[in-house]
């Protein structure tokens, strides 16, 4: 919660449906299944991400990282440490949906494993749809 405001300006900055302040407080308060990290740089969060951990899944909702910040191995960062915390939860499969336009993701998710499983027609808003994406992680 202390880093809300900061998570809302990211938000508002990078996406044309971004998350209301509501929504980030709900998620944070389903103690019992999210699990949500940031990244800071002398105190200011440049990164974040939210998701849930049902029984054996993470599900990654949001993940984002600010404008200035991207394409330095920010966003891997975070992504690696959904794909820890899962694995130590003996989790077997993460999984997300990304809009099918969003290339600089869709390149971050295959570099690092995950494979289109399904499409989501009109997910996001007409003509703007979700590719589904898994990650089934092996332990031992």
């Amino acid at each position: 919660m202390s880093h809300l405001a900061e998570i809302i300006k990211i938000e508002q900055e990078l996406f044309h449906q971004p998350w209301s302040k509501q929504h980030f407080q709900e998620e944070i308060e389903k103690i019992s299944v999210s699990k949500n990290w940031v990244i800071t740089i002398n105190g200011e969060v440049i990164g974040y991400v939210f998701g849930w951990m049902i029984d054996n899944e993470y599900h990654l909702n949001n993940i984002a990282v600010k404008k200035q910040f991207q394409k330095k191995g920010i966003g891997k960062k975070l992504l690696l440490e959904v794909i820890e915390y899962t694995k130590s939860q003996n989790g077997l499969l993460v999984f997300l949906e990304v809009m099918h336009k969003n290339k600089p993701a869709i390149r971050l998710y295959e570099k690092n494993g995950f494979i289109a499983v399904g499409k989501r027609k009109n997910y996001y808003t007409k003509g703007k749809h979700a590719i589904l994406y898994t990650l089934e992680l092996r332990h031992g």
